[in-house]
């Protein structure tokens, strides 16, 4: 049956099926709104900031010192209080009052909110809502929100009211993040805020949005923020284990935890902080799923099958995390392996040319992978690509306008011996691995008949240099070498950086043919994204150039073609960068790059062994082993593996052991970090830099205060090579020249130094002839205007020199140094308790502040005031043992606001600043006033305030070439050397050991291989005062114990408490 309807009937039916689907759809719509609730909130959304932190006027100065931003920070929904846990303003990278300086880098601060579900649902959709009320007007942040791991950008449109944080503003705007409500977890949720680019920006209010399924859970003490078996196995009583790794944040006061794993239940107590433990259990032999329930004081917080396998034993090295200060850090600070005293040191860059340049983690992207970061070298960059032909990195942040490519931050993931990355707009897989002198790549392309790898032979660094030259030769169709020649002489000391660097590269596969580019303008300059003219050049057998030169190298690949390359460097020749070539990568490893990776991890395994520590704390041993590892492999080491290397006088040389290396560094106040370390764990590298210190002396005629690319260098004050090459000999490290190393340091010490030395550079104490003229440097000396720190510095030099003497029996020397090392005393105001500019005529400079005066380097009267390592008693005795006590307490306490750095470039604002060189030794003066109680505190205190574990706040100081580092590692394992250990009978002295045992496997060669175990009973975070101490079963009673005990092997054994005790 046919029926017929007429249009108007049909357009009525029509217009009341559409009325229809609205109601019903009007009714979804309010049915959903309805089921949407405000799961939580932060402030009220008025127009103001006032209910929050820090709201009173000119109070965001205040930030860092009230503890906001930093790893100790974080706010709990349902426990923490707005007007005291959550600040009114988040501040940007490039905020100086939060951090931010040319010298000190970007400051990044984040701050976390955690809120704990009671029940979770697997649909429906949550918004987190952030009210901003205002922005600054001239860097307006891109707002980053993390929720669960999961990132959320919103880029902050430029603000109306002015520069300055106001409570109130005249431009709000709202981010909202969107997201599956699945994606929220029963348990604990962490939200973190951070800007990543620009300024601060000011909040309303915050707020989670949800399905009314959601339901918050009240809030104890403990955030347990994570449970999982660890993807590792341990040995333990002849035992595998397989840990349980439990994340916790522990606030204000103990907790007792209880995990029962398939029956098995373990028992822990939790002090305040960020731990996670380790709870041991049976390592499983196939995959299951285990039953877990966590229990804290009594209440079952985590009740969850997880699925568990067998897994690799962990190993040493499987403990650093090499992203660990990578933000905010120097040029030599990068994610890239790197042996111990490396040549190579294969890593991402991805900045422009600035100070701190190098290797950002908050940047995205990536310009390309160097080959050295030696302070004052630039060396060669690679970069494979696909695509149009770019010649010149471009900004980051606009990677379009250069070769740089974006990066997928997921992917990027470094271990000991590997670096891995994906650049996501070439569509390209990266692995690093290196040797000793030696760097393997490997690249995964797309299929591409334009892809390509680059050689930058004018990269950016951290100094502006000239490209003086460029060779690139295509020696066949597999492999390519050339040089650089570079010079650096505008680093701010006085010294030119001019070297060649010979490299060698090696491909698996044959390549199309060779490319370049050269500037016909002849500019020499690195210029900050300069423009240059370019003349490309293609198919050709060598590029030759100068200023802005490269070369790129072509292939054609098929999908997830894999291209492998071999490279070495030397600054001989490129005939010895084949030879290290072939000696560390080629014969050993052919093209097995996992062989490589492998190797790196053996070879780390073995220096990382030396000091075995053991705390169930996952966290701690990050935390140590990354130090470790930064230790002692933040300095170079140049000699090629026939023994050569290059002097200052551009002339070749060989060692007779081509062990022996060429050692870069400086030596500015090594002696409480890296040196001592040095001398007890690695003796060899001690030997090694004593060498490298009189080979120099042997082909130049003076010491150098530090050696980079094989130049001198006038860099820092004093010349601290001195108490390098004493301690080392002192401490037993006796296989160098002591009675020529005698010659090389009386002459420094006594002959005036010279403006031009022949090989470049300048070379002796700057300040010499009026410290022996006047017995101090006067203030009208105008030189590096580091009056009264070249006085403290050269006295405790001069009495590093008697120590020598005294060893040599020279009796006339020792009496002469050992006087001037009393120079110390005659820039000591005794009225004030401080270290005074004094004028030629014997007055003082007036008007005197001991924070703004001028004539420290770096620092101020009240950092270096307390520099005097070879006199402390006569020190405290000088200031007065009260006086020294409580002004050096009351210091301490100042300088903890700021965990103990100095924020911004500001050295001269703070008492205390553990973040650069001058103050490193302060906690542990209290010893010499008797007081050794607050030594062990706060000994304690820097350990947990100043180093941390994330990218930015692990060293939020300047951690040169390893120093911060190794101070870390000696402080935890509670050992320290005020003189570095280079009096004739050296001494430990005792901070706070942070585990509960230590055992460190002593030098075969220098110190009989034996060990020497520190059992710290009852250590912990908590417990940190000494109560009682034994030597190998002998009761010691004072603060420190002869360096010549611990190498003969044995047991300190040591009593930990939470209470101070008069142990003098």
């Amino acid at each position: 049956m046919i029926i017929k309807i007429n249009n108007s009937i049909l357009k009525k039916i029509t217009a009341l099926f559409l009325t229809f689907l609205g109601s019903l759809c009007f009714c979804e719509f309010k049915a959903q709104a309805n089921d949407i609730k405000t799961i939580w909130q932060i402030g009220e959304l008025d127009n103001s900031a006032s209910e929050f932190a820090l709201s009173s006027p000119n109070s965001y100065k205040d930030f860092v010192s009230n503890g906001f931003g930093g790893k100790d920070s974080y706010y709990v929904v349902g426990k923490s209080i707005p007007s005291k846990d959550w600040p009114y303003l988040l501040p940007g990278p490039k905020d100086g009052f939060a951090g931010y300086g040319y010298w000190s880098g970007l400051a990044l601060h984040q701050l976390p909110i955690y809120f704990e579900l009671e029940k979770t649902i697997s649909e429906g959709t949550c918004t987190l809502v952030v009210n901003i009320l205002e922005v600054s007007a001239e860097n307006p942040p891109l707002f980053r929100a993390f929720i669960n791991g999961k990132a959320f950008n919103f880029q902050l449109e430029a603000g109306k009211s002015g520069n300055l944080p106001q409570i109130s503003g005249s431009h709000p705007q709202t981010i909202s993040f969107s997201f599956p409500a699945k994606e929220l977890i029963k348990g604990v949720n962490e939200i973190i805020f951070q800007n990543m680019t620009g300024n601060w920006c000011v909040f309303d209010a915050i707020k989670m949005e949800g399905p009314k399924g959601l339901r918050l859970d009240k809030p104890g003490n403990t955030i347990l923020k994570s449970v999982t078996f660890a993807k590792f196995e341990m040995r333990k009583v002849k035992k595998n284990l397989q840990p349980l790794l439990v994340d916790i944040r522990q606030q204000e006061e103990h907790a007792s935890v209880k995990v029962i794993v398939d029956k098995k239940e373990l028992h822990k107590n939790i002090e305040p902080g960020h731990s996670i433990l380790e709870f041991y259990l049976p390592a499983v032999t196939k995959k299951k799923k285990s039953q877990v329930k966590i229990y804290i004081d009594g209440k079952l917080k985590f009740n969850e099958k997880l699925q568990r396998s067998p897994q690799k034993e962990i190993t040493y090295s499987d403990y650093v995390n090499q992203f660990m200060g990578t933000s905010g850090s120097r040029w030599m600070i990068t994610p890239g392996p790197r042996n111990p005293m490396p040549m190579v040191q294969l890593s991402p860059n991805n900045e422009s040319t600035v100070w701190k340049a190098g290797y950002e983690y908050q940047i995205e992207n990536i310009s390309g992978f160097n080959h050295t970061q030696e302070w004052t070298m630039s060396g060669f960059l690679m970069m494979p690509t696909v695509g149009n032909l770019q010649t010149q990195p471009g900004p980051e942040h606009n990677p379009d306008l250069g070769y740089r490519s974006r990066i997928n931050k997921k992917t990027e993931t470094s271990e000991i011996g590997k670096y891995s990355v994906d650049l996501t707009d070439y569509n390209i897989h990266v692995d690093l691995s290196a040797t000793t002198r030696a760097g393997f790549q490997r690249y995964v392309f797309p299929k591409s008949n334009a892809s390509r790898i680059l050689i930058d032979a004018f990269p950016n660094a951290e100094y502006s240099y000239q490209n003086k030259e460029t060779k690139i030769t295509r020696i066949s169709n597999t492999k390519i070498e050339g040089f650089v020649h570079h010079i650096t002489d505008k680093t701010g000391y006085v010294l030119t950086q001019d070297y060649k660097l010979h490299f060698v590269l090696e491909f698996n596969k044959p390549f199309e043919s060779l490319g370049g580019w050269t500037d016909k303008a002849k500019s020499l300059g690195k210029l900050n994204h300069g423009l240059t003219y370019e003349s490309i050049l293609n198919n050709v057998n060598e590029i030759n150039g100068s200023g802005n030169t490269g070369a790129f190298i072509n292939f054609k690949t098929t999908e997830n073609d894999t291209i492998l390359v071999r490279s070495s460097i030397s600054l001989i020749s490129t005939k010895n960068a084949w030879l290290n070539l072939e000696n560390e990568i080629t014969k050993p490893f052919g093209w097995s790059f996992e062989k490589v990776v492998q190797n790196q991890k053996d070879i780390w395994n073995k220096y990382l062994g030396r000091i075995e520590i053991e705390t169930d704390d996952y966290l701690q041993k990050v935390k140590f082993y990354t130090n470790f590892y930064r230790s002692l492999s933040g300095r170079v080491a140049w000699g090629d593996v026939n023994g050569q290397w290059m002097d200052m006088n551009e002339k070749v040389q060989t060692f007779k052991d081509p062990n022996q290396r060429i050692c870069s560094g400086e030596f500015w106040n090594t002696f409480w970090n890296v040196q001592q370390l040095n001398q007890l764990i690695a003796p060899e590298f001690s030997s090694m830099q004593a060498k490298s210190l009189l080979a120099f002396y042997d082909k130049g005629g003076w010491l150098p205060k530090g050696i980079f690319g094989g130049e001198y260098t006038s860099v820092m004050v004093a010349e601290h090579g001195i108490p390098w090459i004493v301690g080392a000999w002192n401490a037993g490290i006796q296989d160098f020249d002591f009675n020529k190393a005698y010659e090389a340091m009386r002459h420094i010490q006594t002959s005036l130094p010279q403006k031009a030395h022949s090989g470049g550079g300048r070379v002796g104490n700057e300040s010499l002839e009026a410290y022996m003229k006047y017995g101090y440097v006067p203030l009208q000396t105008d030189i590096y205007q580091s009056y009264v720190s070249n006085t403290l510095e050269y006295a405790f030099d001069d009495w590093c020199l008697a120590q020598a003497a005294k060893e040599l029996d020279k009796t006339n020397d020792y009496k002469l140094f050992m006087q001037r090392s009393q120079n110390w005393r005659n820039i000591f105001d005794s009225k004030t308790g401080f270290m005074r500019p004094k004028n030629a005529d014997g007055t003082w400079l007036e008007p005197f502040s001991p924070y703004h005066t001028p004539g420290f380097v770096e620092g101020n009267a009240w950092q270096f005031s307390w520099f005097v390592p070879h006199d402390v008693n006569g020190l405290v005795e000088a200031i007065g043992k009260e006086r020294f006590i409580s002004r050096l307490d009351s210091a301490m306490y100042q300088s903890k606001k700021v965990n103990f750095n100095a924020l911004g470039d500001d050295f001269s604002k703070y008492p205390i600043n553990h973040g650069n060189q001058p103050n490193m030794q302060s906690c542990y003066l209290f010893n010499y006033a008797n007081a050794p109680w607050l030594t062990q505190k706060w000994a304690r205190e820097i350990q947990e305030k100043y180093y941390g574990t994330g990218t930015r706040d692990a060293y939020p100081g300047d951690e040169d070439q390893g120093q911060m580092s190794a101070w870390f590692v000696m402080s935890t394992l509670g050992l320290f050397q005020m003189d570095g250990g280079a009096s004739t009978n050296p001494q430990y002295e005792l901070g706070s050991p942070r585990f509960e045992k230590v055992t460190i496997h002593l030098s075969d060669k220098y110190y009989g291989g034996k060990t020497f175990v520190i059992e710290a009973k009852n250590a912990s975070r908590e417990n940190k005062y000494i109560h009682s101490i034994m030597l190998n079963g002998k009761k010691l009673n004072s603060w420190k114990f002869p360096h010549k005990e611990l190498i003969k092997g044995g047991k300190l054994s040591i009593e930990m408490k939470n209470v101070p005790n008069n142990l003098k």
